[in-house]
């Protein structure tokens, strides 16, 4: 009897540590799902349930079922501000990942400079992004006040006026918001190069293999997780972008730079149509997840 209470004794003693790290565990965890549910999961519930009734301002008409969708919808700047919105998340990767992958190998090249670069990168990054709007608005003003207009009339070159100009306003505010971001984008590239063995080059280089090749075979098969980071935080960024457009454009002219992020803004906070506002907002929502499930079907369906 005593041998068989001691084993038993033993053995709820062993099992007592791994109960009382679940319970630790638990206890860690449960706050911050906590918060993840506050702040994220019960405001889009509560997102969607606006989207179905007639809210202006704080005046509630009650339920409306899917009338601020078929609305929505059937209005034609609706898809054009769809269409301009996709132009400028692509326009923006487009630029933002190449130029993102070249920092990024020559932070690696170049060492402690690599360093330097990568700091400086990082400051427009770090600012606001109303503050960088207003502060390529000045550098694109053209009059004598501006500082692109200014060095323009050195050389004789009348000033050009990007931002009321349809054609240029668009390229102008995808070039302000890469410019912007790009350097997120390097330091995540940076990170994925540096999980790439030196052994794997050297290989390639003993059996002939160009640079060309040896990025299409080896970098980037083995960045694509790094790439698919990049692409799904930079993709939700530009795609939800408005802080630039009110700084630079307010979506003009001509609602040439009115995206979906522009149209909740005035819908939603200037009109002050809660109701269509939240709609704009679901909808902004189930593209963002459309193009990130894209993008791990293709980056990351591949793997095993």
């Amino acid at each position: 009897m005593n041998v068989a209470t001691t084993r038993q004794r033993n053995a709820a003693g062993s099992a007592d540590p791994a109960a009382a790290t679940r319970r630790t565990g638990l206890a860690l965890v449960v706050p911050a799902l906590a918060v993840v549910v506050a702040v994220n999961v019960l405001p889009a519930f509560f997102g969607f349930y606006s989207s179905l009734r007639a809210i202006f301002f704080f005046g509630d008409d009650g339920f409306v079922g899917l009338r601020n969708y078929a609305q929505l919808f059937a209005d034609p700047s609706t898809w054009q501000a769809i269409r301009r919105s996709l132009v400028f998340t692509f326009g923006s990767l487009a630029l933002a990942v190449p130029l993102a992958m070249l920092a990024a190998i020559g932070i690696r090249k170049l060492g402690a400079w690599g360093r330097v670069l990568l700091t400086v990168l990082l400051i427009p990054w770090a600012m606001s992004p109303i503050v960088v709007a207003l502060l390529w608005k000045w550098i694109l003003l053209p009059s004598p006040g501006g500082l692109l207009a200014s060095i323009l009339a050195v050389f004789g070159i009348p000033p050009i006026n990007l931002m009321s100009n349809p054609d240029y306003a668009m390229p102008t505010v995808i070039a302000v918001g890469v410019w912007r971001t790009f350097a997120f984008a390097a330091i995540i590239l940076t990170a994925g190069l540096g999980q790439i063995p030196a052994d794997l080059y050297r290989a390639a280089s003993v059996d002939g293999l160009t640079a060309l090749e040896r990025f299409r075979r080896i970098t980037m098969p083995l960045i694509a997780p790094s790439l698919l980071i990049v692409l799904s935080v930079l993709t939700i960024s530009y795609f939800n972008e408005v802080q630039i457009i009110i700084g630079l454009t307010s979506g003009g002219p001509i609602h040439s730079t009115t995206t979906l992020g522009y149209l909740l803004f005035e819908v939603g906070f200037v009109e002050l149509n809660q109701g269509r506002g939240n709609a704009i907002a679901i909808v902004m929502f189930l593209i963002n997840l459309l193009l990130i499930v894209g993008y791990v079907r293709l980056l990351g369906g591949g793997r095993k």
